[in-house]
Formats: structure tokens, sequence, C-alpha cells
């Protein structure tokens, strides 16, 4: 049995969290959080089996697992967010990939509580390692994660205000080629079938701002296929200037909802 300390409590509907390293636990008590984690993302996402998921969230081939589980007041477990780092070469130097899966039942969303964790984790990754690369890698199966991310950070590729530079690109490419999940089609290597499709609120099927709107147009001409599983490449420098402007992003938020400016 998995033994959790629940720390409560954050945000609003979420009765507290923890985080629970796999590498800690034993194969028995893996395979049971795999068991718990897999039956709320069945009510998340479709298309992903039990062994798919253990083997891409609990039991990653990552240097570092880190898993964020989200409870409702009763103690149930209502989402996760699982953070992953993995080396790699590229270009001939040796980068830190930082890759999530990420999950909350639809009456939990809305108050950044996965983006927060994986927040927390890059700033850590990159205050270990200051002199190190840094990127996050990410295969996007909704809309609603790519604008949150150009939401937050200044520098995301691809964006729909500036084209991604020739080094990016090569970056990306050589990252992405490294993961398992299967270009579409040959001609773009930057979409990838990656199987996950997300079950849709119905509040999330229309976007609630302009700059939303705008983000949401470019990811659905860029990935016109996502509700099929199909997931955009998306790259984020994890720099000391790029969390700045994050972090920034989140205290303003935060401001306007304190003040009830939204």
């Amino acid at each position: 049995m998995v033994q959790i300390n629940i720390r409560t409590k954050f945000e609003p509907g979420i009765g507290g969290r923890c985080v629970v390293d796999p590498a800690q636990l034993s194969e028995l008590d893996r395979a049971e959080l795999s068991r718990q984690l897999y039956a709320v993302n069945q009510r998340i996402f479709a298309g992903v089996s039990a062994k798919e998921f253990h083997r891409h969230v609990v039991d990653a081939s990552a240097d570092s697992t880190l898993i964020q589980l989200y409870f409702a007041a009763d103690g149930q477990i209502k989402g996760y967010c699982a953070a992953h780092r993995f080396r790699r070469q590229v270009l001939g130097r040796n980068v830190i990939v930082l890759r999530a899966e990420a999950g909350l039942l639809p009456e939990y969303r809305g108050h950044s509580a996965t983006y927060r964790f994986r927040m927390i984790r890059a700033v850590a990754e990159k205050l270990r390692h200051p002199f190190t690369s840094i990127y996050y890698v990410g295969t996007l199966v909704h809309t609603s994660s790519y604008a949150m991310a150009c939401k937050n950070f200044s520098r995301v590729y691809p964006h729909p205000d500036h084209e991604t530079p020739t080094v990016i690109q090569e970056v990306a490419r050589e990252l992405i080629n490294s993961f398992s999940a299967p270009p579409v089609t040959e001609t773009d290597p930057f979409v990838r079938n990656v199987g996950w499709v997300t079950i849709e609120a119905p509040h999330e099927k229309a976007p609630s701002r302009l700059d939303d709107q705008r983000f949401v147009q470019f990811f659905k001409e860029r990935n016109p296929d996502y509700a099929k599983g199909h997931g955009l490449v998306v790259v984020v420098p994890i720099t000391v200037g790029n969390i700045a402007v994050a972090l920034l992003s989140r205290l303003h938020e935060f401001a306007l909802m304190t003040l009830g400016g939204r």
C-alpha cells in the first residue's frame, strides 16, 4: 500500500496534494499507484492503455520522475502531474530535457495547479544546472496546454508572433526523435502520433480571452487533427529570462484574481 502524506489546501476545489517519487516505491506500490492514476486518467484522456500509461507516467525511462497528486477533500485522487528529467546530447552538447504528463478532472481545473508544479521543477533544475542548456519539450495534444505556455513564457516555439530560429528547429528535431512517438507524416516531424485524446469538458471548447483565441487558432492550424491524439512538438528554453517572465506572469494573474479583476 502506498503511504501518502497529503498537504492541504492550496487551490479551490483541491483538498490536498503531495509529491511521490516512483523510484522510492516497491514494484508492487508502483503498480498500485499506476492503477489508481490510470482510473483517473481514463476520465481525462482516451486512447491510452494501462500498460502505456504506466510506461510513460509512472515507470518512464527518465533520470528522474516526480509525480504530484491532487486530492479532493475526501482523500480521493482527482488528478496528477508527472514531471520527468532526461539527459540528452543535441548538436554535440549535453542538455537536460524536461517533459511532463498531467491531468485533472474538469471540476478541479482552472487554477494552474499542474502548471505550478512544472514551474517548480523547471526552476529547481535550472538552479542545480545553471550552465547546462535545459529545454522543456512537449508533444501537446490540446489547445489549452499550448495557450497556457504562450501566455506565460516569452520564448515558446512555435509561436504565432515569431519565427522559430533554425537552431531551435534542429534542437527540437533531434530531441523529439529521441522519444518514441512517431511523426504523423514524413513531411512534418513536429506533429507526432501521441495517441492521448483529451476528453473535453463543455467549457474548454470556448476560449475565454482574445489571446487564448489567437493561440488556439494557431495551434489548430498547426495541428488540425489534435482530437485524434496528435501532439504538436513545443519547445520552451528554460533560461533565467524565460523563467522570470513566467513567474511575473503568474504573479500578475494572482494579483488579478485576488483583486477580483477577472
